[in-house]
């Protein structure tokens, strides 16, 4: 098998500057244009951001902000977009390097900024553009992937992909930048699959969801396999379970490691018709026992890769919809987030585990899980449509259920603990399967120790959060 040299893969992302990639022409819109108006200008020139000029001034308004504007704001359609416009947006000029362009862009949780030259504005850079151009020098891993004409071949392809997974992180791109890379790379993984095992009129009858981490764009290594598969009325049951296990079957091969739980296509439980779903997700409502809440975790992670994407917009808004405006339920539902110890003690002494861990904390309970079930807590209880982590934080700060300082530590932190996740695990296996969640202590510089003692800290005051938000003390 042919493997990438790291430079040679690396050097386009790591020297490129803003002015290589081309910027598409941007669409001008004057602040005095209604919301009404602005949607269709953007609908005509297919675009979902703009710039709004103003008296000298320049700004941004995305499809996101006319979508909150009219959905939540609740403003009339003749509203001037000045008023829901981005006056202050993020600027680049053309001569910056795409890579450290990237990074400020994920740090303050933009999708676009403006380009500028000599006070001169030159148009809109997003994150699709940006990520668009990764992929594309990712593009000897693409064509593998999109060319493979059997397993053998996918799997060569996987193989490079793993290569390039590490190169990056070693190179010190944050976890949750490669993380988005990596959910692109597998989507195409899955999607090529399919079609290796499928007539293509069969993936419009069935739609492939990732869910776990992988749902959540959070899954760098390979860790376990999380999926389902959602059916309609028009095949046989037959068709259905041969597909669903030929499927695992696949992944499997490309050393996709199967779930612990069988949270996996080819268990009768996660491959069911839509109306099977449907029921299923009702029954989990009506009765949300420990086991049934757990499931309902897993789904709302979901995020579909192949197929058909409106099976699963039927599905989740069956899901959505029945939610109950119980507080007592989300507090049952919250109540996992605070099942781990935090491995800090008193005066914020590091507690580490003893016999066969000795001197070792585990990553994921202690840190990475309360977040992410805190997170998805409070996301579920707001009906927050986005899976992943960072982006609900950032849906949160928006609707000001956490303030945004402490939103802007937890993203921080989380991408601190996930950074450490992902160091551990590539020590410990080379091709990069996450063999276990446990941290030695005594592997860690002074300063990342520091930064691991306060990030656990900031767990804590999450879990406090948490506590205080859902009333939890009135359930132990």
């Amino acid at each position: 098998m042919h493997v990438l040299d790291s430079d040679e893969s690396l050097a386009p992302i790591l020297t490129a500057r803003i002015r290589d990639i081309g910027l598409p022409r941007s669409v001008v819109l004057e602040g005095r244009t209604s919301i009404s108006q602005a949607a269709m200008t953007m609908r005509q020139h297919r675009s979902d951001v703009v710039l709004v000029h103003q008296e000298g001034r320049y700004g941004v308004l995305t499809s996101t902000d006319i979508r909150d504007a009219l959905a939540i704001d609740q403003r009339p359609v003749d509203t001037a977009i000045l008023e829901i416009t981005s006056w202050e947006p993020l600027t680049a000029f053309p001569n910056q390097k795409l890579f450290h362009t990237f990074l400020r862009m994920t740090q303050r949780g933009v999708d676009h900024l403006v380009v500028c030259d000599s006070n001169k504005v030159l148009g809109i850079l997003g994150l699709n553009e940006l990520l668009s151009f990764f992929t594309h020098h990712a593009s000897s891993i693409i064509q593998r992937i999109q060319h493979a004409a059997t397993m053998d071949d996918l799997a060569d392809a996987v193989g490079l992909q793993t290569h390039l997974i590490h190169s990056l992180f070693a190179k010190g791109l944050k976890a949750r930048t490669i993380g988005w890379l990596t959910q692109e790379l597998d989507r195409l993984v899955f999607l090529q699959v399919a079609k290796l095992l499928a007539m293509p009129d069969l993936l419009d009858h069935v739609c492939i969801l990732v869910m776990g981490s992988e749902g959540r764009g959070e899954q760098i290594v390979k860790t376990d396999q999380d999926n389902a598969l959602i059916a309609d009325d028009s095949l046989d049951d037959g068709q259905i379970q041969a597909f669903a296990e030929a499927f695992t079957r696949a992944l499997l091969r490309l050393d996709y490691p199967p779930c612990p739980g069988n949270v996996m296509m080819r268990n009768p439980q996660w491959c069911l018709r839509l109306g099977q779903f449907q029921n299923k997700v009702s029954a989990w409502l009506e009765e949300p026992s420990p086991s049934n809440l757990m499931q309902m975790a897993i789904f709302f992670d979901a995020r579909r890769v192949v197929g058909n994407v409106r099976l699963f917009q039927k599905a989740r808004h069956c899901f959505l919809s029945q939610l109950p405006n119980d507080q007592a339920f989300y507090a049952h539902f919250a109540m996992a987030a605070l099942a781990f110890e935090t491995p800090l003690g008193i005066f914020k002494r590091f507690v580490v585990e003893k016999g066969a861990r000795q001197g070792q904390i585990d990553l994921k309970k202690g840190g990475i899980f309360p977040i992410v079930h805190g997170v998805r807590s409070m996301a579920l209880e707001q009906r927050i449509r986005e899976p992943n982590t960072v982006q609900r934080i950032r849906r949160l700060i928006r609707l000001e259920v956490l303030e945004s300082s402490f939103g802007t530590d937890l993203i921080d932190a989380f991408d601190f603990l996930c950074s450490l996740r992902v160091k551990v695990a590539m020590h410990h296996r080379g091709d990069g399967r996450m063999e276990h969640e446990h941290l030695p202590l005594d592997s860690l510089g002074h300063l990342e120790r520091e930064n691991l003692r306060e990030s656990l800290g900031l767990v804590d005051d999450f879990k406090n959060l948490l506590d205080h938000h859902f009333r939890l003390r009135m359930l132990r």
